[in-house]
């Protein structure tokens, strides 16, 4: 005679206890390797890394453009100046046309430096944002790591391995900070307000020292209230704190 359902449940005392452990393991396993941002993630990542990428691209194209154009006006006024020079002997009127177009040149050298100050602060920015986004990437398959040649910490380390300076001494990052577009433009600006001022002196009839030492004191005057807006740029990350800092072990 078969047993019925009831002895078959009592014959079994364990088997529903086991059934639930069963099943609570596979939920956990299924729980464990579901990717921690949502199926979804790496394409909405992948789109605002392209996001960013075009940004960037764009704001070093305007900054290219308006380092052109400034150099562009400047050469162009230049060859004027040279060629009324040459056609009037450096007379009076080459030095009232010099003191009209220099200074709007100037302006514009200004406007350009400025710019330029702003699209590095923005750019740094960038690369923050796309090693945020690379983390991201890191965090949803771990063994892309080793393939990856940029940072993808958000604090100064992780800075310094996207812009691939491996490793550099304060000394270095100074001299870079001395030779990249701004600073450039900037001494050329400084350069302009020397002349611009060197111009005056002549017209007032001073002395040849004292033109001398008019256009260094402008050009040390300029040079360095340029150059002090844009130290900040030395440290952008002061007064931020880092959300996937570099950690201990890779520094």
């Amino acid at each position: 005679m078969a047993p019925n359902e009831d002895e078959s449940r009592k014959g079994k005392p364990g088997s529903g206890a086991s059934d639930a452990s069963g099943s609570a393991v596979v939920v956990a396993a299924g729980e464990a390797s579901d990717p921690p941002f949502g199926p979804h993630a790496a394409a909405i990542l992948a789109t605002e890394h392209w996001g960013l990428l075009a940004a960037r691209s764009l704001i070093w194209n305007e900054a290219m453009s308006r380092a052109t154009v400034f150099l562009t006006v400047l050469s162009a006024s230049i060859i004027a100046l040279a060629l009324l020079a040459d056609a009037t002997g450096f007379g009076s009127q080459t030095t009232a046309v010099a003191l009209v177009l220099l200074p709007v040149v100037f302006l514009l050298g200004l406007a350009a430096y400025a710019r330029l100050v702003q699209i590095n602060t923005e750019e740094f920015q960038l690369v923050l944002a796309m090693n945020r986004l690379r983390h991201a990437y890191l965090q949803i398959e771990p063994g892309l790591e080793p393939y990856f040649t940029t940072g993808h910490h958000d604090d100064e380390r992780g800075v310094i391995a996207t812009y691939m300076l491996d490793g550099p001494s304060r000394k270095w990052l100074l001299v870079h900070f001395l030779i990249n577009t701004p600073t450039i433009v900037a001494t050329v600006d400084a350069a302009l307000a020397a002349a611009v001022v060197v111009l005056l002196l002549q017209t007032g009839e001073a002395s040849r020292a004292a033109e001398v030492a008019g256009g260094m004191v402008a050009f040390m005057v300029v040079w360095g209230v340029l150059l002090r807006l844009q130290l900040h740029t030395l440290r952008p990350l002061r007064g931020q704190t880092p959300r996937f800092p570099t950690p201990p072990d890779l520094t």
